[in-house]
């Protein structure tokens, strides 16, 4: 009987340590180029950290060194910049923009596991990384939880950036939802038990409605250009928010919704046809 139980304990070990690996929701530098390999070799890959308010961002950065604008990625929760490595191989898209792909504060290799809740520090820290890219116009895409933080990102900035493309951006502080089993799930010994990228993801879900409270004032010092796309059956962002972003963008300049019906969440995965075109269109504005 010990032997049968210490033998279930060294396979739900060997499963608990396979969950932690498989749930990072991360790939290697290694991995990265691998994926990116496919390239030409006019195009710049460029992979590291940079460092901004004491945290250590890591970055992807595909550039053809022509002077194009740069579609800056920021990815949901949990998440990481290899959530939109797919972009960085899109040649219609390459052709008009360098790509950078950022991990956020506590997601995959940007200080993995230590959380920032705020999403102003976030935004802080975010944009003294884009600032140390030389790009004359920037374009900020944000998914999920990204939506926010983009937003924060140009509020602060308001001249850096020429766009914001919001998809499923979970913007409008009405529309968060309660959910009650979060606290528990931050205790010490659920955090021990759980994957570490989910513990960062909820510990900066847990104050978001009021970390979008606080931003409610600040949407009119948006002035860039931008385009929100939603789907109309996201069961984890409500279409609402969608509404809620343009009702607050009263300074920004063209102003574009595009809700899809029968569409989810996760749009950039499903359909990166959209983004690419949405990026396509930024263009051609003014």
């Amino acid at each position: 009987m010990q032997n049968r139980n210490f033998k279930l304990f060294i396979v739900l070990s060997i499963l608990w340590v396979g969950c932690q690996s498989c749930l990072q929701f991360r790939k290697s530098d290694k991995k990265q180029l691998k994926v990116l390999s496919i390239l030409p070799e006019e195009f710049t890959i460029d992979i590291g950290h940079k460092s901004a308010l004491g945290r250590d961002i890591h970055f992807t950065h595909i550039s053809s060194s022509k002077g194009l604008p740069l579609a800056i990625f920021i990815h949901g929760s949990p998440g990481s910049s290899s959530n939109f490595l797919h972009f960085g191989t899109d040649t219609a898209l390459l052709n008009n923009y360098d790509v950078l792909l950022l991990d956020r504060p506590g997601f995959g290799y940007s200080d993995f596991g230590n959380s920032e809740p705020s999403i102003l520090r976030q935004a802080n820290i975010l944009n003294e990384i884009v600032a140390q890219f030389s790009a004359k116009e920037k374009v900020l895409i944000g998914h999920s939880l990204g939506g926010p933080i983009i937003a924060n990102m140009a509020m602060k900035k308001p001249e850096e950036y020429k766009g914001l493309l919001i998809l499923a951006g979970s913007v409008s502080p009405e529309l968060e939802p309660e959910e009650n089993w979060r606290k528990p799930l931050n205790s010490p010994l659920v955090r021990w038990i759980i994957p570490r990228s989910f513990c960062v993801s909820n510990q900066e879900i847990l104050p978001a409605k009021e970390e979008l409270l606080k931003m409610e004032e600040y949407w009119n010092q948006i002035i860039a250009d931008v385009q929100i796309i939603q789907g109309e059956e996201d069961k984890l962002v409500p279409a609402g928010n969608a509404n809620y972003a343009k009702d607050k963008l009263a300074s920004a300049g063209n102003v574009e919704m595009f809700i899809l019906p029968k569409e989810d969440h996760f749009i950039p995965f499903t359909k990166p046809k959209l983004v690419t075109e949405a990026l396509l269109r930024f263009l051609s504005f003014h």
